[in-house]
């Protein structure tokens, strides 16, 4: 390590100083958002401390971190590498990320940046592969929620559990880096109308998602709290007649209602389906860049 201090295995403890750190990375330009701590803690309630995560302390303080969240995928395991510090603490943390997920048998490693702020990750082997924008629009005025001829609209109330994770895992199956998911992943523990699909009137059969759900991140710039928009996708059978404009529209109805005053969604820069081009459709426009590095092993 390039930096003074002692490295260290994280722990749950550690929590409020990592938001401390991972603010800062945000503030400085390094990130672009993070989760609240309520979204933190839940994500983080079973996860390995001592094997999957490095800090860096110095004068008391921790100036550095790294976690390694990995997940199958049908390439092999792929994970992600969440490091945070000041340029050479930073490549450091991601060196240690990327050789841990090598040696743990991991096939894709990932790392995501601030556009710009990727310089010398690919002297540690990574490549950059992808552009990721974040767009954002507000909710004052809202785009009309048009129904889609032959499809009604259904949420979390209604739709029983099971179809959720199938439905999403072959909606996504051919977007690119797609891991499958749970049932309990996709639904989470947001509201139950804000988990949206749009269903076939003729057989009932699932044909389009959308998730929604209301954040607040502190001292974000963005009007508080935030409504992010994830999940939009269509079974390919049923793509290109307007059920993710729909769906869309419906949720950034109910994310108002919910209490959002802003609303953001993430999305792949380089999407074959130009899914962007519908956000842009629905008054969602560019906010921020980020960029996608990757390191893969044979």
């Amino acid at each position: 390590m390039s930096a003074p201090g002692v490295i260290r295995p994280g722990r749950a403890q550690d929590l409020p100083q990592l938001l401390e750190l991972w603010r800062r990375e945000v503030t400085e330009g390094r990130q672009d958002m993070i989760p609240n701590e309520t979204r933190l803690s839940r994500m983080l309630g079973r996860f390995d401390w001592e094997a999957k995560s490095r800090v860096l302390e110095h004068d008391g303080g921790i100036i550095g971190s790294v976690l390694v969240m990995s997940r199958p995928s049908p390439e092999g395991v792929m994970t992600n590498v969440y490091a945070a510090g000041e340029p050479g603490v930073f490549a450091d943390l991601v060196s240690w990320g990327v050789q841990l997920s090598r040696a743990a048998g991991a096939s894709i490693s990932q790392v995501f940046v601030a556009k710009g702020a990727g310089r010398g990750l690919d002297a540690l082997g990574l490549e950059l592969v992808r552009p990721w924008w974040r767009m954002d629009r507000t909710l004052d005025t809202l785009p009309e929620s048009r129904p889609v001829a032959g499809y009604s609209l259904a949420d979390a109330t209604t739709v029983r559990q099971g179809v959720w994770s199938e439905m999403f895992n072959r909606t996504f199956a051919d977007h690119w880096r797609f891991a499958p998911r749970a049932e309990e992943e996709i639904l989470g523990d947001r509201p139950p109308q804000l988990s949206l699909m749009a269903i076939v009137e003729a057989d009932s059969s699932p044909a389009a998602i959308t998730l929604g759900e209301v954040e607040d991140y502190g001292a974000d710039p963005r009007p508080q709290p935030v409504g992010l928009v994830s999940s939009v996708g269509t079974m390919p059978e049923h793509r290109r007649r307007g059920l993710a404009g729909w769906l869309v529209a419906e949720v950034l109805r109910r994310l108002r209602a919910a209490g959002a005053r802003h609303a953001s969604l993430y999305v792949d820069g380089m999407s074959p389906m130009k899914a962007y081009n519908v956000y842009r459709k629905l008054g969602f426009e560019v906010a921020s860049e980020a960029e996608v590095w990757e390191a893969t092993f044979p």
